[in-house]
């Protein structure tokens, strides 16, 4: 079954600057996929038109570190932001885990468009894998 939404948004660069080129633009899963990483990525108060959006990484998931409890808070507020994302419709698995005092997620998304997977490994480029249906 085709899926009637067209949905594109703008491609980020290695430096996570979006690149302006209408040919490069991501559509479907990962245009999605995109967005969720995009969320992910906004710290809570960072975004001076509105301070009431982003993840709140400084006032829920630093401090945590590898308690159950923390682990548990990081996931929901995780959660939380993938479920903002347009075209989301479940959130699958959510992994998190602190490496060298390092935080890194891994998200496994379902939307219309299919199955996505956002992955944030600082020290490596972030990474978006999609399953079309």
């Amino acid at each position: 079954m085709a899926n009637a939404v067209n949905f594109a948004y703008l491609k980020l660069d290695a430096n996570y600057d979006p690149v302006f080129d209408p040919i490069q633009s991501l559509t479907g899963g990962e245009a999605v996929a995109q967005a969720v990483l995009t969320a992910l990525k906004l710290f809570l108060g960072e975004w001076w038109e509105n301070l009431a959006i982003g993840t709140p990484v400084f006032q829920v998931i630093l401090g945590q570190l590898g308690s159950q409890r923390g682990q548990q808070a990081m996931r929901l507020a995780i959660q939380q932001r993938i479920y903002q994302a347009p075209y989301v419709t479940a959130v699958e698995k959510i992994e998190t885990s602190f490496v060298s005092n390092t935080f890194r997620f891994s998200a496994t998304v379902r939307t219309i468009f299919g199955t996505v997977t956002v992955d944030n490994l600082p020290g490596s480029s972030a990474t978006l894998e999609t399953q079309q249906q």
